[in-house]
């Protein structure tokens, strides 16, 4: 059963290996300019130390995660293992998401990203304009929740 809990020191190299291969799996060819291992040291020295981050768990293996800056309210990370597509993981980290920033947040996704762009529509994100990614050159749409207002 996959649980989410709280990101540890540990989980970087599996974390970071996840977020390679989910990014890469967008779309076939799809290449990013920056190696491997700028992608670590942007996890390292810019995300951990700055936002909230958590895991789904499955039994010690690390099948998604994602980050948030909670202050800013903008998730800056929501990735799933390219095989644990489709299974709810998705769904829980979102929910988490929700739950960490209940006043709404912002994120930005691949144009590209057709899979992920059709789930945040359907758990009522709204697309907003697109912009080029100056960390890889490619086109990135903004997406916005905002809660239901209260009856």
């Amino acid at each position: 059963m996959v649980e989410l809990r709280p990101y540890r020191p540990d989980d970087q190299d599996a974390v970071v290996t996840l977020w390679w291969e989910s990014w890469h799996s967008i779309r076939p060819g799809l290449r990013h300019p920056r190696p491997l291992d700028d992608w670590g040291a942007r996890w390292a020295n810019e995300i951990v130390p700055r936002q909230t981050i958590v895991v789904a768990d499955d039994g010690g293996a690390v099948v998604g995660f994602a980050a948030a800056d909670v202050g800013a309210r903008l998730l800056s990370q929501i990735f799933i293992a390219p095989t644990r597509k489709r299974q709810g993981i998705g769904r829980q980290l979102f929910a988490w998401a929700q739950r960490s920033m209940p006043d709404g947040f912002v994120l930005h996704t691949l144009v590209d990203n057709v899979a992920s762009r059709a789930f945040y529509e359907r758990h009522g994100l709204v697309a907003g304009d697109a912009e080029i990614n100056p960390a890889n050159g490619l086109r990135t749409v903004e997406y916005r929740w905002t809660p239901e207002p209260a009856r």
